[in-house]
């Protein structure tokens, strides 16, 4: 009863005016210079670039109040990280006295922002295959206007290739810097740790010597899973009898599909990563990746590891879900509109072929990915808190 009752008044007009008035009176508090607030998705979980600048902080050893806002207070976070409910008087409190902003989306829950705060923008893909921003049809006039917003405000954005950093500048509605510098959440891509890797394996009880792929598809305005299913168990027999070693395929659904990834048969070999915090992980393990139109293949892309393009609805995703940057005909990778497709471009996959189209494609969006994005941008932010 009581809970219900919270609910209720938590949800009344009246909550919402005095929660406004709260946070208008933290506008007059002090800013906290040694305060940095990281925001991932919205409270979704530690990763993605904030969780690599945040961990690039906590190696300098320095004197910082590190608050991440998160939806889920049990989340497990490094130690010296604060968890702050995401959405609520708190999280505006920490937000309001902050010397550092750091967020990977647009419309996130924020406070207004003050003279003297300094807020990054990370936002969530390297390169992109989908058109975004100014350039996607059809967004809501709601998101177009919390977009402008927070691009108004924004101190900071980077990139790690001249075609992402000149469509922060002409289709984010930003007008700010724009540095070119590697991306934080790249550095495990980069820089391969063992420590990962053991890791990844033991959460999944993965032998040493199995080879991994993961199968990470985008999402689909219309929730129809069926478009992610096909012969698993086959496409692993194909993998194995290509590079004569044992695999195992991990299944990563978009965190918008993820807890519909349930309905799905799993095995030894077929196991479920849509839960896993961190596909950056994920992928610094992964030897090969099979995607539709996810975004991850260039990050994958990068390291030259193989990957594989099925996407059985091109042409119905083209016309009803979203325009595309590059052809396909333009990506370094070969694609598959059937299965059978899909296991003749594995029997015909030449290392060599693959990593000069790669060497291309990366020369023709001016790629400067070293690995070195979260220590340039933790640089930055001490500089900030000096």
């Amino acid at each position: 009863m009581h809970s219900k009752l919270l609910c209720i008044i938590k949800r009344s007009k009246l909550f919402a005016v005095i929660k406004k008035s709260i946070c208008g009176m933290f506008l007059l508090l002090p800013i906290k210079k040694n305060k940095i607030v990281f925001d991932n998705f919205g409270g979704r979980g530690y990763g993605c670039d904030p969780k690599y600048i945040a961990e690039e902080l906590l190696k300098r050893n320095a004197d910082i109040d590190l608050v991440w806002l998160t939806t889920d207070m049990n989340i497990k976070l490094p130690d010296k990280i604060r968890p702050v409910k995401y959405g609520t008087i708190s999280a505006a409190f920490e937000l309001s006295t902050a010397k550092v902003w750091v967020d990977n989306i647009k419309n996130a829950f924020r406070v207004k922002k003050k003279i003297g705060q300094f807020y990054i923008q990370t936002w969530h893909s390297s390169l992109g295959l989908k058109k975004s921003e100014g350039d996607a049809k059809n967004l809501p006039e709601k998101y177009i206007k919390a977009a402008k917003k927070d691009a108004r405000c924004t101190d900071l954005m980077y990139s790690n290739n001249g075609f992402r950093a000149n469509l922060y500048r002409t289709v984010f509605w930003y007008n700010g810097t724009v540095l070119e510098c590697g991306v934080p959440r790249n550095s495990i891509l980069m820089n391969p740790s063992s420590e990962i890797d053991e890791k990844v394996r033991q959460y999944f009880s993965i032998d040493k010597g199995t080879r991994i792929v993961m199968y990470a598809p985008t999402f689909r305005k219309n929730k129809q899973l069926e478009i992610y299913k096909f012969d698993y168990n086959a496409c692993i027999k194909c993998l194995e009898k290509k590079f004569s070693q044992k695999f195992v395929l991990l299944l990563r659904l978009h965190p918008n599909d993820a807890r519909d990834s349930e309905g799905f048969e799993f095995n030894d070999s077929v196991i479920n990563a849509s839960m896993y915090p961190d596909m950056q992980e994920l992928l610094a393990v992964a030897d090969i990746l099979i995607t539709d139109y996810s975004g991850c293949m260039f990050d994958f892309e990068f390291t030259h590891k193989p990957v594989f393009l099925y996407a059985k609805d091109l042409e119905h995703y083209l016309k009803k879900e979203r325009e595309l940057y590059f052809t396909m005909k333009e990506l370094p990778f070969q694609l598959a509109i059937t299965e059978q497709e899909l296991y003749e471009n594995i029997r015909g996959f030449s290392a060599l072929e693959y990593a000069t189209a790669c060497e291309v494609f990366n020369k023709k969006i001016g790629l400067k990915e070293d690995g070195k994005g979260a220590h340039i941008i933790a640089d930055i932010i001490l500089s900030k808190i000096k």
